[in-house]
């Protein structure tokens, strides 16, 4: 069995054209990364899709929190002194 063999190939799939940035997650085409800016509201999208979980986590801890005892007071509290 002959195996042909690629330089711009690994495993048999050839290396994508577009990869996606570290930074902000935005399809980047390999031969551009150096000119690549990222925007600060895709950033800020993609670190919030990357803590996803604990964003929702901290929402039903805060809900939880606002349901107590305590979180009632510490409800009132702040509105009354505003």
């Amino acid at each position: 069995m002959n195996v042909v063999r690629h330089r711009d190939t690994m495993f048999g799939f050839p290396e994508p054209r577009f990869m996606p940035c570290a930074a902000c997650g935005a399809s980047v085409a390999r031969d551009a990364t150096e000119f690549h800016a990222c925007d600060d509201e895709r950033r800020l999208d993609y670190l919030v899709l990357q803590h996803r979980a604990e964003v929702a986590a901290f929402d039903v801890q805060l809900s939880r929190y606002l349901d107590s005892p305590q979180g009632r007071f510490a409800a009132w509290d702040a509105e009354r002194a505003r």
